[in-house]
This record gives C-alpha cells, sequence and structure tokens, in this order.
C-alpha cells in the first residue's frame, strides 16, 4: 500500500525526508520546512522517528539514515502504493562517552570527559557545574566536604520537571540522600567498572560512585527533558501538521529516551484530536527508557493509582507496540537498581526491577498487552486498534555494545521496522 516518492529536499531510500529539532523547553527551533513541504508530496503516511541517546546531531543522523533505509527497504518488499515519508525529531541528549557504542574505548577514565561532553546540552549554569564535577573527578581528594560539594554539583544539573512523578518519585529522592549513602550505593551496585584496587581506600571507592551518580543525574535530566519536549513540542506539532480527518496518518518510533518522548508527544495532542480523531495511528516504542507502568489503568503495584499517560491512552488510533530484551542493561539493571536506595524494602532484585522497570525490559505492563515474540521481515502480523503488544525481542536486541548499556542501542535490524508497518497498516 506505499509506495516511494522523490523528495524536493533530502530523501533516505527514496522517501522524502525532513528533520525537526527542539530545544530543551520542546520550543521548536527549526521545523525544516516540513509544514511548508509536506502537504506538497500528498503522503498518506508520515513515520516520525526520534533518538534516545546520541554523542551528536551527527550520530542522531546516523541512525535515522540507518533506520529509514530499512524501512524503505520494508516498504519494497510490501510491495505497496500508499506515498510515505520520514522525519527524524532531534532534541538536546547526550550520552556517557563509554555507553556510546560508536566510540573507541578511553585509554583510561576520565572525569572531564563526561563534564565536556555532556556540557553542550546544558545551559552555563551547569556547564559551570559539569566542570568542577570534571575537575573532583580526577583529583578524588580525600575530603568529605569535596564529596558533598559533588554531590551538590550533581544534583543542581536536574532541572526538568519530571512528567511522571507519579510512578518514578524514587529516582528523584535517591540524589537527596546523605553523601556517603548515594555514593557508596552507586559503587557497589556499578557493573561498569571494577573497584578491587580501592576497596582499602574509602575514598576511592565514593569517588568511583560519584561518578555513576553524575552518569544517574544526567539520566534523570534527559529522562525528564524527553517528557517535556514530547508535551510542549511534538504533540501540538503533529496536531498542527495534521488537520481533523486529513492525512497524513502519522506513525510515531522513538528509541530510548526517544521512546518517551513520542509517548509524552500523546499529552500534548489537543483534547478533540483524540480517538478516531488523532492523527497518529500507530506508536512503537524500541528499548523505551521509562516506566512500564505509563500507560497502566490502574498501575498493578497500586490499584490506586494510574500510570502518567493512562488518560492518553487514546491518543493512538491503532496498535501501540514496545520492544524488551533481556540483553538490554541500561533499562533491565541501571533503571531499577537506581531507585533502591530509597526503597530498600524490595524483597529481592526481581521485586525491585517490576516495581522500577522499563519498558525496554519487558514492555508495557497492562492487564490487556499481548506478548508476542518479535517476527521475521515479511511474517504477518495481526495487531488491533487501541492494544498494547510487548514484542519480546531477545533474539534479534542482543549485541553487547557497552558495559554500561548492553545492547540497548541494537536496534538496526529489519524485524523491527517490518513490526512498525504491520502497526501502521492497521
Amino acid at each position: 500500500m506505499w509506495k516511494k516518492v522523490v523528495a524536493m529536499a533530502m530523501q533516505i531510500g527514496g522517501l522524502p525526508y525532513w528533520e525537526i529539532h527542539f530545544d530543551e523547553k520542546g520550543t521548536l527551533v527549526d521545523d525544516g520546512q516540513l509544514p511548508v513541504e509536506l502537504f506538497g508530496h500528498h503522503l498518506a503516511d508520515l513515520f516520525i522517528f526520534c533518538h534516545g541517546w546520541n554523542s551528536s546531531v551527527a550520530s542522531a543522523r546516523d541512525l535515522y539514515q540507518a533506520m529509514f533505509t530499512l524501512l524503505s527497504e520494508q516498504i519494497g518488499a510490501a510491495t505497496t502504493s500508499r506515498p510515505a515519508g520520514a522525519v527524524g525529531v532531534f532534541w538536546p541528549s547526550l550520552v556517557f562517552p563509554e555507553d556510546d557504542p560508536t566510540a573507541p574505548p578511553a585509554a583510561a577514565p576520565s572525569g572531564q570527559q563526561p563534564a565536556a561532553s555532556l556540557a553542550p546540552v546544558f545551559q552555563p549554569p551547569q556547564q559551570q557545574a559539569l566542570s568542577k564535577i570534571g575537575e573532583l573527578l580526577d583529583a578524588e581528594p580525600a575530603d568529605s566536604g569535596k564529596l558533598r560539594e559533588a554531590h551538590g554539583l550533581i544534583r543542581s544539573l536536574v532541572t526538568s520537571p519530571d512528567l511522571d512523578a507519579s510512578e518514578d518519585t524514587g529516582e528523584q529522592a535517591v540524589l537527596a540522600q546523605p553523601t556517603a549513602a548515594v555514593f557508596g550505593h552507586f559503587a557497589g551496585m556499578s557493573k561498569t567498572h571494577d573497584d578491587a584496587e580501592g576497596l582499602g581506600d574509602v575514598f576511592k571507592t565514593l569517588w568511583g560512585g560519584a561518578r555513576d551518580v553524575l552518569r544517574t543525574a544526567s539520566y534523570y535530566e534527559m529522562k525528564n527533558r524527553a517528557g517535556v519536549i514530547g508535551r510542549s513540542g511534538l504533540g501540538p506539532l503533529v496536531s498542527r501538521l495534521v488537520p481533523a480527518g486529513g492525512a497524513p496518518r502519522v506513525h510515531l518510533l522513538g528509541h530510548s529516551f526517544g521512546a518517551r518522548l513520542v509517548a509524552f508527544a500523546l499529552s500534548g495532542l489537543p483534547s478533540d484530536r483524540r480517538g478516531a480523531a488523532s492523527p497518529v495511528k500507530s506508536l512503537t516504542l524500541i528499548q523505551g527508557a521509562f516506566s512500564h507502568f505509563s500507560f497502566a489503568q490502574p498501575m498493578p503495584i497500586d490499584a490506586a493509582r494510574n500510570g502518567a499517560l493512562a488518560a492518553n491512552r487514546n491518543g493512538v488510533d491503532g496498535p501501540l507496540l514496545a520492544t524488551f530484551s533481556a540483553a538490554d542493561r541500561a533499562v533491565g539493571w541501571w533503571y531499577p537498581a537506581a531507585s533502591l536506595l530509597s526503597h530498600s524494602d524490595s524483597e529481592s532484585a526481581q521485586d525491585l526491577t517490576y516495581r522500577w522497570g522499563a519498558m525496554g525490559h519487558d514492555g508495557y505492563q497492562e492487564q490487556d498487552a499481548t506478548e508476542i515474540i518479535l517476527q521475521p521481515a515479511g511474517k504477518p502480523y495481526t495487531f488491533d486498534k487501541g492494544h498494547f503488544y510487548r514484542l519480546k525481542s531477545d533474539a534479534v536486541i542482543a549485541a553487547n555494545q557497552s558495559a554500561f548499556s548492553g545492547a540497548h542501542s541494537d536496534i538496526r535490524h529489519p524485524e523491527i521496522l517490518w513490526a512498525v508497518l504491520a502497526a501502521a497498516l492497521v
């Protein structure tokens, strides 16, 4: 039902392609001429993809080139005739250097390296804090006061509001605990470095934990920021692009924090653009780095509460998909472990993972969700409108790409795009 059309400007694999850029508050800073050019293409379907952790605009573009090329190939394999287009969303989000699967391994850990890498996506006050944090991490002074100073500076990095605090309040509470408890907790929980040499040196161990606390604080900030941009930026833009009852049909895709961004875009749709009137006809969350209870109504762990996006389930007039993989260490280990400090009453690691689990770990935790294995490209699916699907992707999303994230970014596979197209056909 799809056909490739020639774009006036950029294209990927024959698909017209646009880029849109948002700032950290969700303000559209560059629309890429999308509103002007879109209707000249008379598209039936528009696939909007949002990156998660990226070290640069260039790496995001590389991801979009790869994913939309696969999309184009799958459209060709489907021998369809509906004209389709593609949009890449850019927002200020950076990854720790050693978490980037495309970056060469560092010769030795450095505090300045992550501080310098994170600085471009923060405002000047936070950039100054990052510079000082980098200096302290490199010096590792045997000084409790310096540890507390680093702790305060790291906490100052989290400035974006948390839009799903109803289920994730424990994350923020972690940073408010006493310095020795916070740094010591992360030093003990870390799976990214070996502290054997520092076991006899309390300060060295705590500074090792401080590095992982910096990682986690930047994680919280980017996660919160993604929600803000989705609600204030992408959701309203999608509504403006598509007239009520008109074309194109929009399909939202997001990876990691980008999955959170496109999910929260649903909360940015006007109240009269829901159900059959919604421009969004499918949603695909690829290894989503946010709560697996976000759409739950009620939350399985508390029947008195709903997930942060429960009221926005009708923002998608079509299927809702979420891939998950046991090889994704970022969402399977780090995401729940970050909340253990303030919720030590968890009886087991399994309880902890479920209470604080992420979409990419086990998919939508809905009473009516259906779990299926991610199918080979070309094999048909039977997706239904308004239904949640957990796509078990262990056999596909499996390559260990970094010590921290595991297979979190191992997503460049035709099987994933084939599922996206199957959802778009519903």
